[in-house]
């Protein structure tokens, strides 16, 4: 009900304040700058709005505001956060876009531009910039006051993120393209492109204007995030977000750099190779600049945050990720560009021509693949280290999701590569063997086709070595963690659970050391394997005390629990030991678990031995589900979307 609550009144604040906010602008505008007031929808339709809107909005923004001063749990609530920043951005972000029009305008003006009104290039924005300022400064200090009294974390801290992220990332966005322009036109000027007059005035205007809005916007937010960062707050330290966001401009700056930097090099290329350059060499190389310094920059952060707080998992994903785009990236490059360039020989070789567009060709795709080496290179031989290391955090880079569905992305490609080039090998070979009296060009094709085949077989063999090299790193280290666990199995009556709990572990967990504990003399029997078995319980203490995990059904820490078989002196005896205790959820009168499911005996030791793994590969225990009807649905509709596109793929080869 509460949550209900809160969310109609920040819905009808933000529609009503928005409205207010607009229609006021735009009634201070018109009543301004209006050359007569007889308009009368001009004034009509903002006034309306502004009389109409704003006692809905005050009504029930005061209602918000009586509700956090007696409340603590309204001042923080996460959708209060998430409001207050969310209209900060709508007021903020077309502020700054409308500071600069009034910024160029008197720039503009001053310089004695033909064709400008004051009203329209200055006055009137003027009036909007004041507004928006005031709602966003109010609503920045309401959120203020709010951190100040309920500080924020959780959901709250992770509104705030977003908020500081967004404006960071939209400040160098602005100053980012705007120095791209004035580096471009430095470049002109210093004779890398054509002649000064082609780049307007206004366009120079503009740049300047959107370079000091964009930085001093950057700047603010950044500095907030820097703060926070180095606050007292691990939250703000651990957070994936800001890993996110300075992968993503590290990212960005490198493939910019990097594919202008391959438009320069195919230009070179293709004067090498007798043909007329193309473009001006002032637009990508001032891309290229400013790009490097973007990657430069947020790269040289990254270490900083690396030397002063340590990596958290989530963290930790991100990077990967980052790692392996770039990797992914630059290995398609280079694939392309191979398989281009040894397709252009070929075609030249059996063709006997080697005209421009074969020269055009070759220069782009030798450019691609020379630019793309070191992208996939680079990444690619960081994240093999970090995955062949025999630490803790080799093992996890080893299991990480990201770097699996890497490398079998690509030994998905490589497979599909060298089946279509064997198919359509065979396919040609079938068809001069029937009798085609139209060949076409066979040495062409057929090498082409057994060429791509060479470099699908490459990438296999390299990447499936990987997953191998893995897999073995990943099964000695589990060997070793299995060898160093030793799991007490402890059951009561028949013993029938424990003796099948103790079955599974060793086919599946072989080298761990099992310690079975019969509670009675039927389970001593029947864990140990030997009839003549008795129970031994002096010698418990000493045999849980040693133990690393504890598994065994949860009643029997209770005095008089399992059958009579729990008695205080065991519950204690668990209870003192260091183990961790793996208790199963068996069933008994009079006693129901929460969200826990009625397994059968063969889940229920399915669970059991997927919950000791779990604890030994230092995972979170979770419980296996078998797959949903929607999830099996999900994946036959994919299976058959890609069984589509490789017939379609084969078919378009065929033709």
């Amino acid at each position: 009900m509460v949550t209900v609550r809160r969310w109609y009144v920040f819905l009808v604040c933000a529609v009503s304040v928005q409205a207010i906010t607009w229609a006021a602008i735009e009634l201070a505008q018109n009543a301004l700058f209006l050359p007569s007031l007889l308009d009368v929808a001009a004034i009509a339709l903002p006034g309306a709005l502004v009389v109409v809107g704003l006692p809905l909005y005050l009504a029930h923004w005061l209602w918000a505001q009586r509700l956090a001063a007696r409340d603590p749990d309204e001042r923080s609530s996460t959708l209060r956060r998430l409001f207050l920043y969310v209209m900060q951005a709508f007021f903020l972000a077309p502020l700054i876009v409308v500071l600069a029009d009034v910024v160029m305008g008197v720039i503009r003006l001053a310089v004695g531009e033909v064709g400008l009104s004051w009203e329209d290039h200055v006055g009137r924005p003027l009036v909007a910039v004041v507004v928006l300022a005031a709602q966003w400064v109010y609503h920045a200090r309401v959120a203020a006051a709010d951190s100040a009294i309920a500080p924020e974390t959780g959901s709250a801290g992770l509104a705030r993120r977003w908020y500081v992220v967004a404006f960071s990332s939209f400040g160098e966005a602005l100053a980012f393209g705007a120095a791209t322009t004035l580096v471009r036109w430095v470049l002109v000027l210093l004779g890398a492109g054509e002649a000064i007059t082609d780049v307007p005035r206004l366009q120079l205007i503009e740049a300047g204007t959107f370079l000091v809005v964009g930085l001093a916007v950057w700047l603010l937010f950044w500095r907030w995030a820097q703060q926070l960062f180095h606050g007292p707050s691990r939250e703000e330290q651990e957070s994936a977000l800001r890993k996110f966001y300075l992968y993503a401009l590290v990212l960005i700056g490198l493939l910019g750099a990097v594919s202008f930097a391959t438009m320069i090099l195919a230009g070179l290329l293709r004067r090498a190779l007798g043909l007329q350059p193309e473009g001006v060499l002032a637009d990508p190389l001032s891309v290229i600049l400013t790009m490097t310094v973007l990657w430069g920059y947020h790269s040289l952060v990254l270490r900083q945050d690396a030397a002063s707080a340590t990596e958290a998992p989530r963290q930790a994903g991100v990077r990967r990720l980052y790692l392996y785009l770039v990797g992914t990236v630059g290995l398609v490059a280079v694939l392309s560009g191979l398989g281009g360039v040894l397709s252009v020989l070929i075609r030249s070789l059996s063709e006997a021509i080697f005209d421009d567009v074969l020269r055009d060709q070759l220069a782009w795709f030798s450019a691609a693949l020379i630019a793309g080496l070191p992208v996939w290179a680079l990444p690619w031989q960081r994240a093999q280290a970090a995955a062949v290391a025999e630490t803790p955090s080799g093992a996890e880079e080893r299991r990480s999701v990201v770097r699996k569905i890497y490398l079998y992305f690509f030994l998905f490609v490589a497979t599909l590569t060298v089946l279509a080039g064997t198919v359509y090998v065979v396919f040609r070979v079938f068809r001069l063997l029937l009798g085609d009296r139209s060949p076409g060009n066979v040495p062409g094709d057929l090498g082409q086709a057994i060429a791509f085949s060479l470099i699908g077989v490459g990438v296999w063999i390299y990447h499936g070595l990987a997953v191998r090299g893995d897999g073995q790193r990943g099964r000695q280290a589990q060997a070793e963690r299995w060898r160093a666990l030793r799991i007490a199995v402890l059951d009561y009556g028949e013993g029938r659970l424990g003796r099948a709990v103790l079955d599974e572990l060793k086919r599946t967990m072989p080298g761990a050391v099992l310690d079975p504990i019969g509670l009675t003399a039927a389970a001593a029997a029947a864990l140990s394997g030997d009839a003549a078995a008795v129970v031994a319980p002096e010698t418990w203490a000493e045999r849980l005390r040693s133990a690393s995990l504890i598994v065994g059904p949860w009643d029997i820490t209770l005095a008089n629990g399992g059958e009579g078989a729990g008695t205080g002196d065991l519950s204690r005896l668990i209870a003192a030991s260091p183990a961790r205790k793996l208790l199963i959820p068996v069933r008994a009168a009079g006693w129901e678990w929460a969200g826990v499911d009625r397994w059968d005996p063969q889940t229920q030791v399915h669970q059991v031995v997927n919950a000791v793994r779990q604890i030994a590969e230092g995972e979170t225990v979770q419980p296996s589900r078998p797959l949903g009807i929607g999830a099996i649905i999900g994946l036959v509709i994919v299976g058959l979307i890609v069984l589509n596109v490789i017939g379609s793929l084969l078919a378009r080869l065929f033709e």
